[in-house]
């Protein structure tokens, strides 16, 4: 966040926030195939599952608090963005381990959306 041009400006932290979730370095791209492993395993040991997949989301609670300060553009349901914002992300990584996507790639899939709802200031 200190690396912020304005870190009060709640689109630059949901993007800084969104980015975190990327392999852009050597422990961002460990921790995305440990939380792939975690999950992968989570679908058939119950007992992970309970502690792996919580029920509250709170980073997508966080992603949509974001959306809703940023003002979100009518007819945006932050709630349902951040859960499409937070899974695709994800994925997208995915996609970056794997030499499917480029990080460019990734991020003008990300800036498009954001651009979709979140009304230009």
């Amino acid at each position: 966040m200190a690396a912020l041009d304005d870190p009060a400006d709640p689109r630059a932290v949901l993007g800084a926030v969104l980015n975190e979730f990327l392999p852009l370095d050597e422990q961002r791209r460990s921790a995305l195939r440990v939380f792939v492993a975690y999950y992968v395993r989570s679908l058939t040991d119950p007992a992970l599952a309970e502690v792996f997949l919580h029920a509250s989301q709170p980073i997508e609670q966080l992603v949509a608090g974001l959306i809703r300060q940023a003002g979100a553009a009518p007819g945006v349901d932050p709630g349902r963005e951040a859960d499409l914002l937070v899974s695709g992300v994800t994925g997208l990584g995915m996609d970056v381990l794997h030499g499917r996507r480029t990080l460019a790639d990734v991020r003008t899939t990300l800036d498009h959306h954001l651009d979709r709802i979140l009304p230009a200031h």
